[in-house]
């Protein structure tokens, strides 16, 4: 398991890539991983955010978007 750290440093680059704009569940791991972090971490990190309500899948289509939510912006400005 990540350090504590480790685990806040790649939950602040996912939400990040998210105030951005809204990504795909595939696109975002990409960006995550290429600045930090290896396909075990993102997807620990992934579940945990999106369990908390920190991200959200938006209901309109199949393969929709991921987006940042107010907690998760709230979240980010701790970070």
């Amino acid at each position: 398991m990540r350090r504590l750290p480790d685990r806040l440093h790649l939950a602040k680059i996912v939400l990040t890539e998210l105030k951005k704009r809204p990504l795909g569940r595939t696109e975002l791991e990409k960006r995550t991983i290429r600045q930090c972090g290896t396909h075990s971490a993102f997807e620990g990190i992934f579940r945990w955010l999106v369990q908390g309500g920190y991200v959200e899948k938006s209901e309109q289509r199949h393969r929709a978007p991921y987006t940042i939510t107010e907690k998760g912006l709230k979240l980010l400005e701790g970070l």
